[in-house]
């Protein structure tokens, strides 16, 4: 059995939760699709993996997921 590692973003997601998808029918004033996201991100898989896909693990410990970066910029970190 191997153990499953999530990072959770701590800018977007700092309770660290993972159910932020659910299904829904469209409406004509949102995106499109089957599937709405609330925006708090989180990584499956090893630190280094998610470095790989644009995630920064920050020198006191915290994890920025891509999409947070554009928001804060690294002169604030």
């Amino acid at each position: 059995m191997s153990i499953r590692k999530f990072i959770f973003c701590d800018i977007c997601n700092p309770q660290g939760l993972r159910s932020i998808e659910f299904r829904r029918s469209p409406r004509g004033d949102e995106r499109t699709g089957r599937r709405i996201s609330d925006g708090r991100s989180w990584f499956e898989g090893e630190l280094n993996m998610a470095i790989k896909a644009g995630w920064v693990s920050t020198s006191d410990g915290m994890h920025i997921c891509p999409f947070c970066q554009t928001l804060r910029p690294a002169s604030n970190r």
